[in-house]
């Protein structure tokens, strides 16, 4: 432990590692050293002094110069020389006349700048094509002969007026012009012309009139609109257009005709019109037209009745007739015309169906072709089935009946001659022919010669005769869906010898031909029942029916078919006085609905595809007896009844059921001797 060192009873003690210890080791500098760091001190104070002393010197200078600068400025006048500021110089004040007449100068200065801005800029940039809007509307559908407007209209968009402005249309050649509001130039009523239009001005033109064409056809209306703003020396034009389509004439059209005709002989068509329910043609003409072979003859007039419900006719010339008075009930225009000679086998015969305008121009709104297969024979041979040379359909089951008329229409006797019948299909059952005259069938063909028919062996000049034969059409329990069915008959013949063979050659030895096509094998079956098919109690009340008590019974409707697809199908029946509708109706397709004033419960389809081969119904009936119905059976259906259209053939399916009664035939269980109580 180092010493301790006593001065003044302070104590001081020190460690050898302490920063004074080590301070305390230090030599201590002589006299010598003091006076060199004295020296040094006061030279570098000597220095800085002086360092000091010239930036205030440097300041000063700077200031009184920016003091001298800033003077020299406020006393130079406008042209950089000094003013002297000994003398005063007073300057006068402006006047309100000269502030006035700036003014004016001013104002006149903008206002010119203005009107070069507003003509020559803002109405340059304000008058071009997009100012002006037009456009024409009008139905994009009509009817043959409907009148409607085209209506055009324009507005001047523009601030400036727009000139030698014209409206041009160009109208479609099937469209009659009827009137114009307002009316065009006097020699062109589809050009307007207008000398000026005003800004912001609107106006319009209304076109009236009709389109006239076939069905499906189009016409397009095109304007013009042209015009010149103020202040443009160009003329623009806008252009638009609208096209309108005929949906339908408003007429129905039907043609009955025979497609084999012999020269010489008449023939007719007849025409059947019938107004539609959007019909706009109230006179028309019709045209055969000419051909040189082909003698018009006239429309009957024992046929074509003129009366006040039907169409009225007049002859212009031989082939065309002016009709009018179309309405909703059928018209029969039977037209009569005869082939003079044979040209060519086969033949068209066109029909058109014209509307006249105000200036005697024809617009041809239908057409029909015909084709005939011209004959060119002595012996005149004519195919009737059932009492129609047209061809229809049949039903399944029908029995066809066969007439074959001849007659000698050549110049001399007509010897050893052979008559046959050929019939081709597959459902005709050959087992059900009945021939009083005993004809000889080979194949599908059945001969006569003059040992059946001893007037053949010599058939003189205009003589003439028939054969009648019948045949019927397979029923419904020999229907095969593979098979053919269409039936085609005609008749030929020959002369010198028999001949089993027809040849396609010789269409002046055949008859007209008929096609027989199968309607749809539409099945209907009714049922009356207490219990169901499931031995399942469907009705209510008392069986057999009890006077005074109600028994309700339910009523089973089915419907089958997987030929054709039917059209406008239904079942009906009307209930007897004593029955009532119960109601409890369901059903697949279609919907039921009851008649109250009728008493009639009818179920109705509508369409029936042939994808769809059955459909079924129900509801139920109720009846209370009266004592007048004790002991007695009492009759709950009167005879149910099914009608459609084949959608195929066009011909009526019609079918009706028996009478159902209280003894219930369809029910095995509630089915009985159904006396009332």
């Amino acid at each position: 432990m180092p010493p301790k060192a006593k001065n003044n009873d302070i104590q001081i003690n020190l460690k050898e590692d302490s920063s004074l210890a080590e301070f305390t080791k230090r030599p201590v500098p002589n006299e010598k050293e003091l006076d060199e760091f004295e020296d040094y001190v006061e030279n570098a104070s000597e220095d800085q002094n002086e360092i000091f002393s010239r930036d205030d010197v440097y300041a000063d200078n700077q200031k009184e110069e920016e003091i001298e600068e800033s003077l020299t400025e406020i006393y130079q006048d406008d042209k950089a020389e000094m003013v002297d500021v000994h003398k005063l110089s007073i300057k006068r004040k402006r006047g309100f006349v000269f502030w006035f007449l700036s003014l004016i100068i001013l104002g006149a200065l903008l206002t010119g700048a203005g009107y070069f801005g507003y003509n020559y800029l803002y109405l340059k940039s304000s008058s071009d094509s997009t100012s002006v809007d037009f456009k024409i509307e009008g139905k994009t559908e009509v009817m043959a002969g409907e009148e409607f407007f085209y209506t055009m209209t324009y507005v001047n968009n523009n601030i400036v007026p727009i000139k030698n402005v014209v409206l041009e249309l160009n109208l479609p050649q099937n469209f009659i012009f009827l009137d114009s509001f307002p009316a065009g130039k006097a020699d062109k009523n589809n050009v307007w012309e207008f000398g000026s239009i005003e800004p912001n001005t609107k106006g319009e033109i209304k076109i009236k009139g009709m389109m006239m064409g076939k069905e499906d056809e189009t016409g397009v209306v095109l304007a013009t609109f042209r015009y010149v703003p103020e202040n443009f020396s160009s003329e623009f034009k806008k252009d638009f257009s609208q096209t309108t389509t005929i949906k339908g004439t408003g007429i129905n059209f039907d043609f009955d005709y025979l497609s084999n005709v012999l020269v010489g002989e008449e023939e007719e068509i007849a025409v059947h019109l019938k107004a539609g329910e959007n019909n706009h043609l109230d006179s028309f003409r019709l045209t055969f037209e000419p051909q040189e072979n082909i003698k018009i003859i006239g429309i009957k007039k024992d046929d074509a009745k003129e009366d006040g419900e039907k169409a009225t006719w007049t002859e212009i010339r031989p082939g065309v007739w002016d009709i009018a008075n179309i309405g909703e009930e059928e018209s029969l225009l039977p037209v009569v015309f005869s082939f003079t000679e044979k040209k060519e086998d086969k033949q068209a015969v066109v029909l058109n169906f014209e509307k006249i305008s105000k200036d005697d121009k024809f617009f041809k709104f239908y057409s029909k072709t015909l084709e005939f297969e011209i004959m060119k024979s002595d012996l005149n041979l004519a195919m009737i089935i059932n009492g129609s040379r047209d061809d229809a359909g049949v039903n399944l089951g029908d029995k066809l009946n066969y007439t074959i008329a001849y007659s000698n229409r050549g110049e001399t006797e007509m010897k050893d001659l052979v008559i046959m019948a050929v019939l081709e299909g597959d459902f005709l059952d050959w087992e059900t022919l009945e021939d009083g005259l005993g004809g000889k069938k080979r194949g599908n063909t059945i001969i006569w010669s003059k040992e059946e028919i001893p007037g053949l062996e010599a058939l003189g000049r205009n003589q003439d005769g028939e054969i009648i034969f019948s045949i019927e059409v397979l029923g419904k329990e020999n229907f095969d869906d593979g098979a053919d069915t269409e039936i085609k008959s005609y008749a030929r013949y020959s002369v010198g010898e028999m001949d089993d063979a027809p040849k396609d050659d010789e269409s002046d030895n055949r008859s007209n031909t008929i096609i027989n096509k199968i309607n749809s094998n539409l099945s209907f079956r009714e049922e009356l029942r207490y219990f169901s098919a499931e031995n399942i109690p469907v009705g209510t009340g008392k069986h057999p029916p009890a006077v005074g008590e109600e028994t309700t019974y339910k009523v089973y409707w089915s419907l089958n078919n997987t030929l054709h697809e039917l059209e406008d199908l239904q079942v009906s029946t009307i209930l007897p006085s004593n029955v009532r509708f119960a109601e409890k109706e369901n059903f697949s397709v279609g919907n039921i609905s009851y008649n109250a004033n009728e008493n009639k419960v009818i179920w109705y389809i509508g369409r029936l595809p042939n994808t769809v081969h059955e459909a079924n119904a129900e509801f139920s009936i109720g009846v209370t007896p009266a004592e007048t119905d004790q002991n007695k059976i009492m009759v709950l259906l009167s005879g149910s009844r099914t009608d459609a259209i084949d959608s195929e053939t066009k011909a009526v399916i019609s079918e009706s059921g028996k009478a159902k009664t209280t003894k219930l035939e369809d029910d095995e269980i509630g089915g009985g001797d159904g006396i009332v109580e």
